[in-house]
């Protein structure tokens, strides 16, 4: 399963261009300029994102090992404003236990994406509306079995210092077997970011997910750190990060006290937008 995340990087880099700019800078600048875009959740810039995330500190024993790809692919559109796809699947490897029950499974999550318009209001203005939902093609234990939808928005403000904004949402399960089984999913969540340009393609932040789930009356709640460094290899700017995140409120019996993850995100030549236009 691992092996098939890696290969599918390998593969979409072997079959997109080398990316460059139309422009001739330096590797330095390329970087820092980089390292901005892909701070910025509209972001022009096609990448693939891969997070290696090692979650531990169960309360009853055990750990989590998790694998996100989840790409970024924008379409351009007149005037500078941009439809931005962003799919996402999971490999999972749970080795906990809840109570006296042992966690052992390994398989993939339900596929979730994102679709969202992002008008070009202002330069430093960072505004989307959009569509988040998940699809039911998981592994069986992994699976919630369901169809679920809802509104996204996003907010933000731009400088060459920093980014700043939220991003709420809600999903709500409207279609499948979870929900006959009492598993509706009815959850909302704002992602909360912050990242500071310390130049050289270094950034410095937090972007921490707050969710309530209705269902339970469940809040979660991590504290986030982050610091990445964006640099050009053969002409392609990859983003390399390490984050960390401490959960001062969770559901004790299934959800960890700590991650530590490490992510890398090269940039893409998007050859379904060149394929459309």
């Amino acid at each position: 399963m691992k092996k098939t995340l890696v290969s599918t990087l390998i593969l979409t880099l072997l079959a997109s261009p080398a990316w460059a700019e139309s422009e001739v800078i330096s590797d330095k600048s390329l970087a820092e300029k980089a390292a901005k875009e892909l701070a910025n959740p509209n972001t022009a810039y096609a990448s693939l994102n891969f997070k290696f995330q090692y979650n531990g500190g169960y309360k009853d024993g055990g750990s989590n090992f998790t694998t996100v790809f989840q790409p970024t692919l924008p379409f351009p559109l007149d005037g500078g404003d941009k439809i931005i796809f962003r799919p996402a699947v999971s490999a999972i490897d749970n080795d906990f236990n809840v109570g006296n029950v042992h966690m052992n499974q390994s398989g993939v999550s339900d596929i979730s994406f994102d679709l969202a318009y992002a008008p070009n209001i202002a330069p430093d203005t960072i505004v989307a509306f959009g569509v988040i939902a998940s699809f039911p093609t998981g592994s069986d234990e992994l699976s919630s079995d369901q169809f679920a939808v809802g509104p996204e928005v996003l907010f933000g403000k731009l400088s060459s210092e920093r980014v700043v904004g939220l991003f709420p949402n809600h999903l709500y399960g409207v279609a499948g077997s979870g929900i006959d089984e009492g598993k509706r999913i009815n959850k909302t969540s704002s992602q909360l970011f912050w990242v500071e340009m310390l130049g050289g393609g270094w950034t410095f932040g937090t972007a921490p997910t707050i969710s309530y789930d209705w269902n339970t009356n469940q809040a979660e709640i991590p504290l986030n750190i982050s610091v990445t460094k964006t640099t050009v290899i053969g002409g392609r700017p990859w983003k390399f990060g390490l984050e960390a995140n401490y959960y001062i409120e969770k559901d004790d019996k299934t959800r960890p006290d700590f991650m530590i993850g490490f992510n890398i995100t090269p940039v893409v030549e998007n050859q379904l937008a060149s394929w459309l236009n």
